[in-house]
């Protein structure tokens, strides 16, 4: 399975997150809460909600989310069929590069031995 991001494992759509967030179940790590639900398709697909209540700076969204996305590319092909909204907790702010990539790697560890 290739390595890349394409749009096929993303959400796209309002709907794809609202019934992730309706439907499926929460694990939380020490900066970030995954929400996981069941999608019947062939591979995990993520998104994320990185609003500005935790981190009102553009770039501190945006490297939250290029972190995201490195470490389900990593972690994609070990992965059940789900889908995943990742989103940040209060305490994302305090927290660096290596500390935010650790916490999303063992996030994904989790959900692998989970599901």
């Amino acid at each position: 399975m290739s390595r890349a991001f394409p749009r096929s494992v993303r959400l796209l759509k309002p709907e794809e997150f609202d019934a992730t967030f309706q439907l499926g179940r929460r694990e939380r790590g020490r900066f970030f809460m995954a929400v996981v639900h069941a999608n019947g398709l062939q591979s995990a697909r993520i998104g994320f909600a990185v609003g500005k209540k935790h981190l009102p700076a553009a770039h501190d969204r945006n490297l939250v989310k290029r972190l995201g996305r490195e470490a389900f590319r990593q972690a994609r092909e070990r992965l059940p069929s789900v889908d995943i909204v990742i989103a940040p907790g209060r305490e994302v702010s305090r927290g660096d590069r290596r500390s935010l990539r650790a916490d999303l790697d063992a996030l994904f560890a989790r959900l692998q031995m989970t599901l």
